[in-house]
């Protein structure tokens, strides 16, 4: 029985080596393994020269539905870099600038979408300072930076990175950021440094450079910036009119650096005295109609939009504000905005735009706003429509070269005349639409 007992004993002591053995040799090859792995990621020389480390991509989960993963991004949102240089020289090795060229064609290329700041560490060769030597791992700082720079023809290091902006009329548009690259000088002397201080995650930096190259768009670019046109709510004013155009409603751009330009002139002109309007009288242009022109407003903005080549038309509402007084005698009259708009062929033609007025309780001046969009500046007139049959209501007949004489009707009209005491002479109908000129108005 004790026998029995012995051997069972000494069958489980048996088994239980044999497990411990077998899962400590398992260990012992996972460690390797990984190791293998780590040593194979990074790809470092014994010396410990010219490498590059990369982080590694993350492996792709199989999913149960089966569908489509994101793709991975290729470029790396950080490369670094140890590159050697020959003894006593700030001349990189053969096998240095085979990495720095790997190290450009992955950082700078024309598809990588990173904005990158790039850090220069050198180190000298950890012998004693003499003249020859003091400067050498600055030198060295210098050769690198150098490579990059050459590489764009630039004292400086220059990227171009594909980005989009958005544009009022265009929509969203491709287009490459080009900026001056962010970047850190480091250079040390080794001869009084420790072992430890020698090195870095174990890699010796005795003649060599650190180099590494980390994404950073707001160190690279700072905010990003929102042109709009103009660039604040303008308010232009005369003796007789305002016009407000408010920020963005001419011409916007967004999400872009600043290497556009972003100003915006907006000149501002307005014919509404009397004497002004009729020294160079015209009717509103129609084809059909007749618009009697009662005064106008010339709007040029240096970005205004083109029509015919606007995708975005949408874009651009009625938020631009013009605004007129009248005179007593016009309150009357019934003026209108007559502003350009487009008709399917998208040729201009004058159409009333809708108006609001308010009356000033006290001195019961009336005040006309209409709101246009930017494909509506230029001239705004103010006037009225009326009948053929009406014109000699509001002209008299003139002959070329009359003062105040303009062609219409297939003959020439002028809205006043001067009696013999030089006063103005002006039909009722027509008193009502213009503004009282300066002197006397003598009746007909």
């Amino acid at each position: 029985m004790m026998r029995n007992i012995l051997s069972v004993f000494c069958i489980m002591l048996f088994a239980f080596g044999i497990s411990a053995q077998a899962k400590t040799t398992s260990q012992n090859q996972t460690a390797g393994q990984n190791s293998s792995q780590t040593q194979q990621t990074l790809d470092i020389p014994e010396d410990g020269c010219d490498f590059m480390i990369l982080p590694q991509q993350p492996k792709k989960k199989r999913s149960a539905n089966k569908k489509e993963q994101e793709p991975t991004d290729p470029y790396p949102n950080r490369v670094e870099a140890y590159i050697c240089f020959e003894p006593s020289s700030a001349y990189y090795t053969e096998a240095g600038l085979d990495i720095l060229d790997s190290i450009y064609a992955i950082t700078f290329n024309k598809d990588n979408n990173k904005f990158y700041k790039m850090t220069i560490e050198a180190y000298d060769d950890a012998e004693p300072l003499n003249e020859q030597n003091a400067s050498l791992a600055r030198e060295r700082a210098v050769m690198i930076f150098n490579y990059f720079a050459s590489r764009e023809e630039s004292e400086f290091i220059i990227k171009r990175t594909p980005s989009t902006y958005t544009h009022s009329c265009n929509g969203e548009m491709a287009y490459f950021i080009k900026y001056k690259m962010p970047f850190d000088f480091k250079w040390v002397n080794l001869y009084k440094k420790s072992e430890q201080e020698r090195t870095n995650n174990g890699i010796s930096l005795v003649g060599k450079v650190h180099l590494v190259i980390e994404n950073d768009p707001e160190g690279c670019l700072g905010e990003y910036f929102d042109y709009y046109y103009p660039a604040n709510d303008s308010i232009l004013s005369a003796s007789c009119s305002m016009v407000k155009i408010p920020k963005g409603s001419l011409e916007y751009i967004t999400h872009t650096k600043d290497t556009i330009e972003y100003s915006c002139d907006i000149s501002y002109k307005e014919y509404m005295r009397f004497e002004d309007l009729t020294a160079n009288y015209h009717l509103i242009p129609h084809k059909k109609q007749y618009l009697i022109n009662a005064g106008y407003i010339v709007i040029d903005a240096e970005h205004q939009p083109d029509y015919h080549s606007c995708q975005n038309k949408e874009n651009f509402t009625n938020v631009i504000t013009v605004s007129v007084p009248l005179e007593l005698q016009q309150n009357e009259a019934r003026l209108k905005f007559y502003a350009k708009t487009f008709d399917a062929k998208g040729k201009i033609v004058y159409k009333s735009i809708p108006t609001k007025r308010e009356k000033d309780k006290e001195t019961k001046l009336q005040t006309i706003t209409a709101e246009i969009n930017a494909f509506q500046l230029d001239t705004i007139y103010i006037g009225k429509k009326i009948e053929e049959k009406e014109m000699s209501d509001y002209f008299y007949p003139a002959k070329e070269g009359e003062p105040g004489a303009f062609q219409a009707m297939g003959g020439w009209l002028k809205p006043y005349k001067l009696d013999k005491k030089g006063s103005y002479v002006i039909k009722k109908a027509m008193q009502m639409i213009l503004r009282k000129p300066v002197g006397q108005i003598a009746d007909e």
